[in-house]
């Protein structure tokens, strides 16, 4: 395995806090010494590509796409809960890719601590789906990267058509493993009022993560907007979309 570059480590921990190098002091118009922002205390933590264990059913990309929009959606879960600092999936490709550490293989545990040095995070998580003509599950681990130990796994498992449940109980358990508090009140009424993206949803949405991560915009921004279709209040879905295509999806 090649060694991690140091400049790039350096350069993407300051990217990945999301702070400015300095601040400059207010209420006074002669030049001052610039002093460091705050810094985010919050724990990181990074989800990787889910992988692929016996699955019977659907057809090889329609896993290679869940493998993908799953862990982009325990992403976006697990982002919900302000206590914590979550690597968006973007970023971490972005990494992943200039590392030349890719992700077809099942990254060993030397690989996670230096990912999660590299990019800032103390938690990594690390899964595995399973489906068998419909019954579907998955195993997550949670990786800190501080110790190199596996702090807890997990299994959620039930139907895919009820996918995005399966989802929102993985992230709530690995909250949970992270010592974080559970989502507030206000967070969990929000996502009570704008519902559960239906499973043709989820499987368009990864289907578009899929098609993006290919390099096929038009596809992906098809994929996306029939995610929206079946689903009108999938935010990401829209923001992901217009990510990739300016005003492609409606906001």
């Amino acid at each position: 395995m090649k060694r991690l570059v140091t400049g790039c480590a350096v350069v993407a921990a300051l990217a990945f806090s999301g702070r400015p190098l300095f601040a400059q002091a207010s209420g006074s118009s002669a030049p001052s010494t610039p002093t460091p922002a705050a810094q985010d205390t919050r724990p990181g933590m990074a989800v990787l590509d889910f992988d692929i264990g016996a699955t019977i059913g659907q057809d090889p990309d329609d896993y290679q796409a869940l493998r993908r929009g799953l862990a982009a959606m325990t992403i976006d879960e697990l982002a919900n809960n302000p206590a914590v600092r979550v690597v968006e999936r973007q970023q971490l490709q972005q990494i992943l890719t200039e590392q030349n550490l890719g992700r077809e293989g099942r990254v060993d545990n030397n690989t996670l601590v230096q990912i999660g040095h590299l990019i800032g995070a103390k938690y990594m998580v690390t899964g595995t789906l399973y489906d068998v003509r419909g019954d579907f599950r998955i195993d997550a681990r949670l990786f800190d990267t501080e110790t190199g130990q596996i702090l807890r796994t997990e299994r959620v498992r039930g139907h895919l058509d009820n996918v995005f449940d399966l989802v929102s109980q993985l992230a709530t358990q690995l909250m949970h493993d992270a010592s974080l508090p559970p989502l507030p009140q206000r967070v969990q009424e929000q996502q009570q009022s704008m519902g559960t993206p239906p499973t043709s949803a989820v499987m368009a949405y990864s289907r578009a993560v899929l098609y993006a991560d290919r390099g096929d915009t038009q596809h992906a921004v098809e994929q996306y907007r029939r995610a929206i279709q079946a689903f009108p209040n999938y935010t990401r879905a829209k923001e992901d979309c217009n990510r990739l295509q300016a005003g492609a999806c409606p906001s």
